[in-house]
C-alpha cells in the first residue's frame, strides 16, 4: 500500500506532472489536497483523487472526498473550511464522523503527520510554496506496515527530507 499525497501547487502544472508521471503505476493512489488552481476538467486529474481549495472556483471539484482502499477509509479535504491554520480540532471532528483511518489536507503549506484518537492525519506540505520552518517544495508518501503508519516527505527530486520521515 503506498499513497502519495500532494498539495497546494498554484498553477504549478508541470510538478503535479512530475510527481504523478513517477508513480502512476506503483502508487495505490494519489491524492491532492487543493489549490492547484487548475481547470477540474484538466486531463492531469486521470489516476489522481483531487478536492477544491480556497483557491480554486471550478465548480467541478468538490470540498470533501473520502475513498476506501484496501480496507484504509481515507478523507481527503483541503482543509480552510475547518480553520486548520488553528490547529486540528474541528478536522479531527469530522474525520471521526466520517470513520476515517486516514485524513489529508493543504491549505497550510506545512507538513503534519500525527494520529490523533487512531487517525493519522498528513498534510503533505506544498510542493510549490512552502512555509513555516522548511523551506523545501515537498509531497509525501503514506506506506502501512502492520499497525503503523510510515509517513516519509520528499523533495522534488523525490529523495527523503532527513528529518521529515516517521512512524506512527
Amino acid at each position: 500500500l503506498m499513497f502519495v499525497v500532494m498539495s497546494d501547487s498554484h498553477y504549478d502544472r508541470e510538478v503535479v506532472e512530475s510527481i504523478k508521471s513517477k508513480y502512476l503505476n506503483e502508487a495505490t493512489a494519489i491524492f491532492h489536497c487543493g489549490d492547484s488552481e487548475l481547470p477540474s476538467s484538466d486531463e492531469i486529474w486521470n489516476g489522481i483523487t483531487v478536492v477544491a481549495g480556497n483557491c480554486d472556483y471550478d465548480d467541478g471539484y468538490h470540498d470533501f472526498l473520502t475513498q476506501t482502499v484496501e480496507g484504509k477509509k481515507v478523507l481527503i479535504t483541503h482543509g480552510h473550511l475547518y480553520y486548520v491554520g488553528l490547529g486540528l480540532e474541528r478536522y479531527s471532528y469530522f474525520a471521526e464522523e466520517q470513520g476515517a483511518d486516514i485524513a489529508l489536507f493543504g491549505h497550510i503549506h506545512q507538513p503534519v503527520a500525527q494520529k490523533i484518537n487512531n487517525i493519522l492525519y498528513v498534510n503533505p506540505g506544498s510542493v510549490a510554496q512552502p512555509r513555516g520552518k522548511y523551506d523545501i517544495k515537498m509531497y509525501a508518501i503514506i506506506e502501512i506496515d502492520g499497525d503503523e503508519f510510515i509517513v516519509s516527505y520528499r523533495n522534488l527530486q523525490h529523495e527523503p527530507i532527513s528529518e521529515l520521515q516517521f512512524r506512527l
